[in-house]
């Protein structure tokens, strides 16, 4: 039987494949996240305090008030978090 690939462009083939694989699986599961979170949600999923979102705020993050609860946009959590580490 004859071989198109060598041994080493069969491996290298399936590994572009899984690595393709593994980058569209972690895409897809982070488009699937919820876009509003809740206070308690932000600091169980970012680990941090209260105090944490409050110097947040100070620093510019908004948040919309939806009946008692506090929401905020992931997006723009992302955003002022990265204002932190420049």
């Amino acid at each position: 039987m004859n071989q198109l690939l060598s041994n080493e462009a069969s491996q290298q083939l399936v590994n572009d494949i899984v690595n393709l694989a593994e980058k569209l699986a972690i895409e897809k599961a982070r488009k699937s996240q919820k876009r509003w979170l809740r206070q308690n949600e932000v600091m169980k999923e970012y680990r941090c305090t209260h105090a944490d979102i409050t110097n947040w705020e100070i620093a510019g993050l908004r948040k919309r008030r939806q009946g008692k609860s506090w929401y905020y946009d992931r997006k723009d959590i992302d955003e002022v978090l990265e204002t932190f580490k420049q």
